[in-house]
């Protein structure tokens, strides 16, 4: 008897078809077990979340399923058929499709040709032509759901962050998946942004698909799933609806944390010391389009200053700016007594301006030690500086030898903050430090931030999380539209009415 035909003989009568089936399933990278004995099964045509801290093998997870990795033991079944030695357009073909946190379009390619591209990989699912006689309408119609009929002929380069996001869902639904996995997909969305893609997956499902869905925010999983599971070092911690789950004692620990970082001093404008780092009027374009326009910035010993504002506000610009990694077109960037407007990026880091952008970008082939070893500029204290490093983030300690490419992405920014620390930076800049991160792992590398600077090092907090940013900050700039519509201690913008105007625009004073 077949595998299939098993599986359909010990179905009860009546029972809910099974989208998937897990059966013990385990993954390894190295000594770390990231999946664990999984055992799992999804109803066809529901929605589900997977939930966890960073590094409990929830990516890892939707990746076995997609075929992207093979299991080291266990079974992932779809509708019953065992996927155990596809490979991965085999499983595509079969009904599996996975849009990942960090959207990978073909750069060079519009967003029409990214969606007909996987529509034309779909549709080759038994040996000869495509069979659709009308591909060119079904592009139009996965771009009509996904909110991008209006950008066809747009390169991906030109895209805002929330139709990068609508066009990753979009070249998955064009393989017609009867199964959708969503990593994070959400992950640095705000307002209506964040509506839109909410919008977009309850859609998809209400058409029928099965959708799983692995978020951090809770307001994804309270509003489109039926079912929660919960894993914490790759094992199941429990299952059931949302309310269930978000009372459990055993999820708050694992998942929530309970400490918030918070500065210990928010000083005043006359007790500002003079700036050793400071933008003056700075101007920044990108060809014919300006990015940041006439801004003053100033960074003072001690000090943990915010940069805040929505998408496209000009906050990773101005990081840029600082680091020399994008030249001002007008105006001024000083450090340290130094006129360094027009100082090499390699030359500022010499001088103790570190830079981690969004991202993370840890070389993934190599290790967590070879990453922290690569990155220390002075060799005679190399030995002094990881040590440094891993007493700041112990999870790097425990991790030392894994290769960074198979870390959670909370243990990457970690590793990528650890990477900046080896240079010994005078003025350490972090441009979305949280972004797609679990509670706990924000909590983690917060109390990092807060520790770096009680050491004598300057930050500036690039987030989006503002409430964290706030909390964290002795002093705070909002950016709206590459110009400062707020400068000051970030007590004020603890009013929801006050922050709406800076943020987004609204007449309101800044006194």
């Amino acid at each position: 008897m077949s595998a299939e035909s098993l599986l359909a003989a010990e179905a009860p009568r009546g029972a809910p078809a099974m989208a998937l089936d897990l059966v013990g399933v385990t993954k390894r990278f190295g000594g770390v077990t990231a999946v664990d004995g999984v055992t799992w099964s999804v109803e066809e045509g529901s929605a589900v979340g997977i939930i966890g801290p960073n590094g409990a093998g929830k990516s890892t997870l939707l990746k076995l399923i997609a075929g992207l990795l093979r299991p080291d033991q266990g079974r992932v079944c779809l509708f019953g058929q065992p996927l155990a030695g596809q490979p991965v357009h085999r499983i595509a073909r079969l009904g599996v499709a996975m849009a990942s946190q960090a959207p990978r379009p073909f750069r060079s390619l519009s967003v029409y040709d990214n969606v007909r591209a996987a529509l034309f990989a779909s549709q080759r699912r038994a040996l000869g032509p495509v069979r659709s006689p009308k591909p060119d309408a079904q592009v139009r119609q996965v771009l009509e759901r996904c909110g991008l009929q209006d950008k066809a002929a747009t390169l991906p380069r030109s895209l805002g962050l929330l139709d990068l996001k609508r066009l990753e869902v979009a070249r998955a639904l064009a393989l017609e998946p009867s199964v959708l996995l969503l990593d994070e997909v959400a992950a640095g969305l705000n307002g209506r942004d964040l509506d839109a893609v909410i919008a977009l997956v309850a859609d998809i499902h209400h058409q029928g698909t099965t959708v799983v869905v692995v978020e951090h925010i809770e307001r994804v999983i309270r509003d489109l799933v039926d079912r929660v599971l919960v894993l914490d070092w790759g094992r199941v911690v429990t299952e059931g609806s949302p309310a269930e789950v978000a009372q459990n004692e055993d999820v708050r620990r694992v998942y929530l944390g309970v400490q918030k970082a918070r500065a210990q001093e928010t000083p005043t404008v006359a007790s500002r010391p003079e700036p050793l780092v400071e933008l003056v009027d700075v101007t920044a374009r990108y060809g014919d389009v300006v990015a940041v326009s006439g801004v003053n910035l100033q960074v003072c010993e001690g000090e943990i200053v915010g940069v805040i504002g929505a998408n496209g506000a000009g906050k990773s610009t101005l990081a840029s700016v600082l680091s020399g990694l994008v030249p001002a077109t007008a105006g001024t960037v000083r450090a340290f007594g130094q006129d360094i407007t027009t100082l090499r990026t390699h030359l500022r880091a010499r001088m103790g301006i570190c830079h981690c952008p969004e991202g993370r970008h840890v070389f993934g082939n190599l290790t967590v030690a070879e990453n922290l070893d690569v990155a220390c500029g002075v060799r005679s204290r190399v030995h002094e500086r990881l040590a440094a490093v891993y007493d700041l983030f112990p999870r790097l300690a425990e991790r030392q030898r894994q290769v960074a490419g198979t870390l959670s992405g909370g243990e990457q920014q970690m590793l990528a903050i650890g990477r900046a620390l080896m240079n010994e930076p005078k003025l350490l800049i972090c441009d979305e430090l949280t972004l797609g991160l679990a509670p706990m792992a924000i909590d983690a590398i917060y109390e990092g931030i807060l520790r770096i600077a009680k050491a004598g090092v300057m930050v500036i907090l690039i987030e989006q999380d503002v409430q964290r940013c706030l909390d964290a900050a002795h002093w705070v700039y909002v950016l709206l539209r590459g110009r400062v519509t707020y400068e000051g201690h970030p007590g004020k913008l603890f009013d929801d009415e006050y922050l709406d105007s800076v943020y987004f625009g609204r007449e309101a004073s800044n006194d």
